[in-house]
């Protein structure tokens, strides 16, 4: 009989997206449960893919909510009683510890990425601090993305240092993302890829987009994504301001899709203007089909997007600063930006490969078991 592996992920997309690789490799020694939440679609796929999923709902921000959330995550793992947990982003990572620790589980805890966290004096961030400082002081692995987050963590006393250790993000599949045909179009295209929270800088974008429609400059600039609502109502962009967007002609909103690489194929440059990140994926997945970027010079995306190199890097929650850099980009030759490709795809083989995430975790794993 195959070990028990749990995950504690907050939403299933990410878990489709990001992690199928590593599930599919953990699956030939685990016998694996997913606790996380999704919509049937999400569901769905899930099943397509074998995937044993509980739904265990989502965690809200009062004190019932999340009282029924560790009620529901406390019974699935006292019921499967799992070898080791594996858990991710936020949440997951504060109340999946509290619960691992209760039945003395070795657990695996990846810190995806910090946003407003150490930066925010709201009641909300000041309880996740306290909250983060007691649960994973004592998780036997803590993985974090980026070096910055990891000393961050280390300072505030939040990890034990010998219990961490740095991944490359979630990694990519660079043979599933190859290298694209270069957009055929007669007019440059622009692409926001990303959640439809205003910490990705999806503001800055739109406001972007609109000083360069003011330049007439010939693009089109669209967005794609889910609206999402596991965050702060504050950081949530709503599905009347992406209506507004859409009819005063500023952008595109295509939707959400399933699998982006059809999009980064047919347009000539990713847009993401984050605030901060863990490590992103959409720029990598951009990076590895040979697709120029456009980020912020910020923890998370600037590790990726060398400015010059493979895209280039614009100032934080600075339109202006963004516009410039895109109209710049829309001036570079043709054989400038697919130069630029080139040396994206080059660095996410060498740097960012999803092998070297799954080696890590399979490492991880046997120290603990």
């Amino acid at each position: 009989m195959k070990p028990k592996l749990v995950i504690i992920e907050n939403n299933l997309l990410s878990t489709l997206s990001m992690r199928e690789k590593l599930m599919e490799s953990l699956s030939a020694e685990f016998d694996i449960t997913i606790l996380s939440t999704g919509d049937i679609h999400q569901k769905k796929l899930a099943a397509e893919r074998s995937l044993k999923v509980i739904d265990i709902g989502t965690c809200k921000q009062n004190p019932l909510g999340i009282l029924g959330y560790l009620l529901r995550l406390n019974k699935q793992i006292r019921k499967i009683r799992p070898d080791l947990v594996l858990t991710f982003t936020i949440r997951p990572a504060i109340w999946g510890n509290l619960i691992t620790r209760l039945y003395g589980i070795p657990t695996i805890t990846t810190i995806t990425g910090t946003g407003p966290l150490f930066t925010r004096k709201s009641l909300t961030y000041g309880m996740a601090r306290i909250l983060y400082k007691f649960s994973i002081r004592k998780t036997a692995r803590v993985f974090f993305q980026n070096e910055e987050d990891r000393e961050l963590f280390i300072r505030h006393r939040f990890v034990n240092a010998a219990a961490t250790g740095r991944i490359p993000g979630s990694g990519v599949d660079t043979d599933h993302f190859r290298p694209a045909t270069p957009a055929t179009d007669s007019y440059f295209k622009f692409l926001f890829i990303g959640r439809l929270v205003k910490d990705k800088g999806i503001h800055e974008y739109v406001q972007a987009c609109q000083l360069l429609r003011e330049k007439s400059i010939p693009a089109e600039f669209a967005i794609l994504g889910p609206f999402w609502h596991q965050n702060l109502r504050k950081n949530t962009v709503t599905r009347e301001e992406i209506e507004l967007w859409n009819s005063k002609g500023i952008i595109n909103y295509i939707g959400h899709a399933d699998d982006i690489r059809p999009y980064l194929s047919s347009f000539d440059c990713i847009v993401l203007p984050s605030y901060r990140e863990g490590l992103n994926n959409v720029l990598l997945e951009a990076c590895s089909m040979e697709r120029p970027c456009i980020t912020t010079n910020v923890t998370g995306c600037r590790e990726i997007i060398e400015d010059g190199n493979n895209g280039l890097l614009c100032e934080p929650r600075d339109a202006h600063s963004l516009a410039e850099k895109m109209e710049m980009m829309f001036h570079f030759s043709a054989e400038k930006r697919h130069e630029m490709g080139k040396n994206g795809r080059n660095k996410v083989i060498k740097e960012f490969d999803k092998k070297l995430v799954i080696r890590a975790y399979h490492e991880a794993i046997r120290e603990l078991l």
